[in-house]
């Protein structure tokens, strides 16, 4: 099926472009499974037809997201930033993926990129909590526009944390999801099974992982002495997620070596569902061992 789906796609661009546009204009605010579709069929285009019609794609589907919000009224620059981490971001990332043939790499860059994101925008803005707090309600109002039925201060407490971090690690999440998908129906096409082994082996590296390493021992050492550092403590969920999804790779290698049954990778992706945080720090210790594991090795 997702074969048969992945070449119907890639046969026509007119094809992608208004499957794409239909999972941009009904996602809501790029956090659902629609919006890891509609940044994926880009990225598939510019993998197996070339940037240039994954291009095509993506400003199609970015049309699609600025109507959307032009509909619900809201700024224009809002659109822009949501096209740009939407659609054009996985697009970028294919590009690479198809000029590197390292999904590891690209799954790097991408943590890389989300921390740049993160660092520029607690240096760029005058009050990142207060900015923060105005994008919660703007997202808030056009869910609510749209029929769901959230608590604006209940969201605003359970974010107030991490702010600016919970937020890039989502974007971090949805991006590299679009990547993975994207990934997974070229390899249908062109290398069945390619995808699988490629995840499997997807680590932070060296670099990354000390970095990593390093924020969550500050963070840590600074909640023993009472001291509140909300920017650093954003970056420590955005670590967490790096790692995490490192954690999650190394548990399907495990499930492909025959380590570990394949119930064990259903109580996982249901604990995610269901307990969410304690879940991804669990994955994000285990993604921890994985990378310093890997390290040694690479270091033997």
């Amino acid at each position: 099926m997702h074969r048969s789906l992945a070449a119907w796609l890639t046969a026509e661009v007119w094809r992608a472009s208004l499957a794409t546009a239909a999972c941009a204009f009904l996602s809501p605010l790029g956090l659902s499974p629609l919006a890891i579709v509609a940044g994926a069929i880009p990225a598939l285009m510019a993998l197996v037809s070339g940037p240039r019609k994954g291009a095509v794609v993506a400003l199609v589907a970015s049309a699609a997201l600025v109507a959307r919000f032009g509909a619900a009224e809201q700024h224009w620059g809002l659109a822009l930033g949501f096209a740009i981490a939407e659609c054009w971001a996985p697009w970028a990332l294919a590009v690479v993926l198809r000029s590197t043939r390292s999904l590891n790499f690209s799954f790097q860059l991408a943590v890389l990129a989300a921390g740049v994101c993160l660092g520029s925008l607690h240096v760029l803005l005058d009050d990142p909590m207060g900015t923060w707090q105005k994008l919660v309600r703007q997202a808030v109002g056009i869910l609510q526009s749209a029929g769901w039925t959230l608590n604006e201060q209940e969201l605003l407490s359970s974010f107030a944390a991490t702010n600016w971090g919970t937020y890039v690690s989502l974007w971090l999440l949805g991006v590299c999801g679009s990547l993975f998908l994207a990934r997974w129906w070229q390899a249908l096409l062109m290398a069945p099974g390619a995808f699988g082994e490629e995840f499997r082996s997807l680590s932070v590296g060296k670099s990354l992982g000390a970095m990593c390493t390093i924020l969550i021992a500050l963070a840590i050492g600074l909640q023993f002495a009472g001291v509140a550092a909300s920017a650093l403590l954003a970056f420590v969920w955005l670590a967490l997620t790096a790692l995490g999804l490192q954690g999650l790779a190394s548990l399907h290698s495990l499930k492909a070596s025959g380590r570990i049954g394949r119930s064990w990778l259903i109580v996982t992706y249901v604990a995610l569902v269901v307990f969410n945080i304690v879940a991804v720090v669990a994955l994000a210790g285990w993604g921890l061992a994985d990378n310093w594991r890997r390290s040694r090795l690479s270091g033997a």
